[in-house]
């Protein structure tokens, strides 16, 4: 608070300087130009297929996205935090946990939401590419090669456009078509990660250690699985609650007006863990969490007014009313998405200065606020789709507030104050 308080005191110039130099912001430029690709993607699969076609593909990406986080088992955080080698071991166990994953992911697509074979099965290289990817992008990221590690973890959104495109321009309205590529895409680009971090980032590392990948993945995926869930969980309740068709607006009103501020609460874990990793003091700490969050909260400002401003012309307009999204679905949209980043703030401070012991209550926590969600969407679902995002957003809002309170401890166990002198 004092470091945020003497940001205050600086001149509007100083200001912007020290938020130029801000992880957080460049990071989100590049995440920006992936989360337009990821909007404008969706809302040209909106435009081709039927709403119960983009349905299906709304459904498989969010079970794709599910695989994400199960898939690496925690990975992704070992290889930030103890930047393991690029070799046969740390190879294998990447994609023995991925291709376990996609293997479940297309059970659940195939028995409990009924896709057709086909469609099921293409979520096993789906999820083998997405996280073996997920965990070379991590790879990258703890050598703070941004711009590497950010092109690796947005491919999938330049993915999804580039097929969106093809499918306008030829016409297709196959919801097999889309999702056939879009698995070839992700293995893609996966192993061609893999090749330049063998290549590249192998100086002075060591070999994975079977203990550390088991005992601190286990504890991130707890956060992890339990978050993404949460993050995906209308996606994944929606066709059970209410229609294909229902999801099929909730994901084009979640490309127009949510992913902005996915794309910020992205960026901000995305800078905020290594840099904080990094810190050799209290002070340097606050100096980072009060740029990072000024950073944010001025990029989620302008994304609520630009949201408010051109998402109605894209349903109305480019859309033609093919989905109802009033402006009171857009506002909820946009609490949610604010609830979102400051949980993401919280978690990543607790998982950066955090003891395995706090990463394990957080994720206890995130899978009670899970069932708090579900419990809540019962009862929204009466009242439509409106109902069901404020149900969801109060469960963010419970894991902003608890992770908060553990990210505070956790700084203060990370760097205690030091005694006060007697006398």
């Amino acid at each position: 608070m004092r470091s945020i308080c003497g940001l205050g005191r600086l001149s509007p110039r100083a200001v912007i300087a020290r938020l130029v130099k801000s992880d957080s912001l460049r990071s989100a430029i590049g995440f920006a130009a992936g989360g337009a690709g990821f909007a404008a993607g969706n809302i040209l699969l909106a435009k081709v297929l039927s709403p119960e076609g983009f349905g299906v593909v709304a459904l498989v990406l969010a079970l794709n996205q599910i695989g994400v986080t199960f898939g690496p088992f925690g990975l992704e955080i070992v290889a930030n935090r103890h930047r393991p080698r690029v070799g046969r071991r740390l190879g294998l166990l990447a994609l023995a946990f991925a291709t376990a994953t996609g293997i479940v992911a297309a059970v659940i697509a195939f028995f409990y939401y009924g896709l057709a074979t086909g469609i099921a099965a293409l979520l096993l290289p789906m999820v083998m590419g997405s996280a073996t990817g997920r965990v070379c992008s991590a790879l990258f990221q703890g050598e703070r090669r941004f711009r590497f590690a950010m092109i690796l973890s947005q491919a999938s959104n330049y993915i999804l456009l580039f097929v969106a495109c093809v499918a306008l321009g030829s016409s297709l309205t196959s919801d097999s078509f889309v999702l056939i590529f879009m698995a070839a895409g992700y293995v893609v680009a996966s192993g061609l990660g893999w090749l330049v971090a063998y290549r590249t980032v192998n100086n002075e590392r060591r070999e994975i250690q079977f203990n550390v990948a088991f005992s601190e993945g286990a504890a991130a995926l707890g956060i992890g699985v339990g978050v993404e869930i949460l993050s995906q969980f209308e996606r994944l309740a929606i066709p059970k609650v209410g229609s294909v068709a229902m999801l099929g607006t909730y994901a084009v009103l979640a490309a127009v007006a949510g992913s902005p501020f996915r794309m910020i609460r992205i960026a901000t874990s995305f800078s905020l863990l290594p840099r904080l990793r990094a810190v050799a003091s209290a002070a340097e700490a606050r100096a980072v969490i009060a740029r990072e969050s000024l950073t944010a909260l001025l990029m989620a400002a302008a994304s609520t007014i630009v949201i408010v401003l051109v998402a109605p012309l894209v349903f109305n307009t480019l859309l033609k009313g093919k989905y109802e999204i009033g402006l009171s679905l857009i506002g909820a949209t946009i609490v949610v998405g604010l609830a979102k980043i400051w949980e993401s703030f919280s978690t990543s401070v607790t998982m950066a200065c955090g003891t395995p012991p706090s990463m394990v209550i957080i994720s206890v926590l995130a899978w009670i606020c899970l069932a708090i969600a579900a419990g809540a969407m019962v009862i929204g679902a009466r009242y439509g789709l409106l109902g069901i995002l404020y149900s969801v957003g109060s469960a963010w809002v419970l894991l902003a507030a608890g992770g908060s309170y553990l990210a505070v401890v956790s700084l203060r166990r990370r760097f205690p104050s030091p005694p006060a002198s007697a006398g």
